[in-house]
């Protein structure tokens, strides 16, 4: 999967607050294993990583707490 696909499987998922298509349009910075969202979404930092069968999505607070984990199924 590219880092287009990757776009394109999280525009199309449908969730609560559409999280997902947000993370879609930012920029992003690569990193070893994925991507980086620069800025925040409500205090919020996310990472995008590629797993079999889709996006793994993993959003956190500046170190603070445990970061949420979970997966966008690929668009195949």
């Amino acid at each position: 999967m590219t880092e287009d696909e990757a776009r394109t499987a999280l525009r199309a998922f449908v969730a609560v607050g559409e999280i997902e298509r947000w993370i879609a349009q930012q920029s992003w910075e690569a990193v070893p294993g994925g991507w980086t969202v620069p800025g925040e979404f409500y205090g919020l930092r996310f990472r995008v990583a590629l797993v079999p069968g889709g996006v793994r999505l993993t959003a956190s607070y500046k170190g603070k707490g445990r970061p949420a984990v979970w997966t966008v199924p690929g668009r195949g």
